[in-house]
């Protein structure tokens, strides 16, 4: 049944829904497990380069289709490509196939990236009040989590019976969101049904005055470099966690215990066949619950901190969580936590910050921009990363990635003027009745 902007409560509970078919957790604890059984590292690692790639190449590119043509119809268009791309993956098997199902994937990434944003931002603007964003946004992550939280075990057990089967339930999944997408109202300038936002000769002037000049050009490079280290240090979870657990006697913990699985193979327990995955399930269940728990909160935090202060305390504790496992290597579970709190944070934070200065017109291209700044910065970070990990371990990857973090970030804050004024924060709070 479709809703319509006259009813604020109906749409954002249907908002929430379309967040809850969004997840992807049935394939997440077992993905690089699934690609592995057929294809070599190098070619794996080619895959994940041509998906950077790719992703970056099409951020400007699908933020200015959702510009054009329409928040919600793209939004309806990314997950039918992802759902393709995950029905795809029933049937690879080479390398090809896999490279053509990355592609969509990737497509199908950079069509909601910006848009999804742009669309919330400016149905909230015509109904309850754009300074909403950071809540909603925040609670709609934290359902998309909770969701996760159940369907990465679910998708750990599926996996024993069937590798394919955590594929074909994601791919249901987000044909069953993209249903609901379809019942959300077009944003305003859409509603009429005839396209609007700018020209392609347009957008790039636009981008030029929102992204590469103050006040948002060392906001957007700092948000960068944060969400760049999360990035880049999720890639070493899987070994780090591993790697710890077999320098000692760590069953007794119960995340290190769940790891154990990563290393076992074989049996049924109650009728459910044990493999490497199924001990991964419950291990990225509590990471999707913890960034839910944070995400929910995200708009009452924002609102009693502010995003200056949010901003220095997430630099800080993500120069913690990388540099600490060097020393204190059981740490590093801790990290994995800490690193999903920053990123689930500080995503709608960021987000809203931008939407505030940026006109209707443009504003996904201009959204799809910063994403694309934050996929360029992420790039050559999991490269120095890798080269760490290669030549001392996983563990070092994070103590590059913290390195490099206070060696960026510090002269940024101190020449670069990165974090809002005290007065945005300020006029950010009044808007809430603060």
């Amino acid at each position: 049944m479709r809703v319509d902007l006259s009813n604020p409560r109906t749409l954002i509970r249907r908002y929430y829904l379309f967040q809850a078919l969004a997840a992807v957790g049935f394939v997440s604890p077992i993905f690089a497990l699934f690609v592995l059984r057929d294809l070599t590292y190098p070619q794996y690692g080619t895959l994940s380069a041509v998906y950077s790639l790719l992703i970056v190449a099409g951020e400007i590119p699908t933020g200015y289709v959702g510009d054009r043509f329409g928040r919600r119809d793209t939004l309806v268009a990314s997950k039918l490509a992802m759902a393709l791309s995950l029905f795809g993956f029933v049937a690879v098997d080479s390398f090809a196939s896999y490279l053509a199902v990355y592609v969509v994937w990737a497509l199908g990434i950079a069509l909601t990236s910006g848009t999804g944003g742009a669309w919330l931002y400016e149905v909230l603007e015509s109904t309850v009040g754009e300074d909403e964003f950071t809540r909603v946004r925040g609670r709609g992550q934290a359902v998309a989590r909770w969701c996760s939280a159940v369907t990465t075990v679910l998708g750990a057990v599926l996996y024993g019976f069937d590798p394919r089967y955590p594929f074909a339930a994601a791919g249901a999944l987000m044909v069953a969101g993209a249903g609901v997408i379809a019942t959300l109202p077009r944003t305003e300038q859409f509603e009429s049904g005839e396209a609007g936002g700018p020209s392609v000769r347009e957008a790039l002037p636009l981008l030029r005055d929102r992204i590469a000049r103050p006040p948002l050009r060392s906001f957007v490079l700092f948000a960068a470099l944060l969400f760049g280290v999360v990035g880049a240090a999720n890639q070493y979870v899987q070994p780090i966690a591993v790697a710890v657990v077999e320098s000692g006697d760590l069953a007794a913990l119960p995340v290190a215990g769940a790891v154990e699985g990563l290393t076992v193979d074989g049996g049924t327990l109650a009728g459910v066949p044990v493999t490497a995955a199924t001990g991964l399930g419950p291990l990225y269940a509590s990471f999707a619950v913890v960034a839910a728990a944070v995400s929910y909160y995200a708009g009452p935090i924002e609102a009693r901190l502010g995003l200056r202060r949010v901003l220095a305390l997430a630099a800080v504790t993500l120069a913690a969580a990388t540099l600490v496992p060097l020393a204190v290597p059981l740490a590093a579970f801790a990290s994995f936590y800490l690193l999903r709190a920053v990123h689930f944070l500080l995503r709608p934070m960021v987000e809203r910050h931008v939407n505030d200065r940026v006109d209707d017109v443009g504003r996904a291209t201009v959204l799809s921009a910063v994403s694309m700044v934050v996929g360029l910065a992420r790039t050559p970070l999991v490269v120095i990363a890798g080269v760490a990990a290669g030549a001392r371990g996983p563990v070092a990857a994070y103590g590059a990635l913290g390195a490099l973090l206070l060696a960026t970030a510090v002269p940024l804050a101190l020449f670069g003027s990165p974090l809002p004024s005290a007065a945005d924060d300020d006029t950010a709070q009044g808007a809430r009745g603060e």
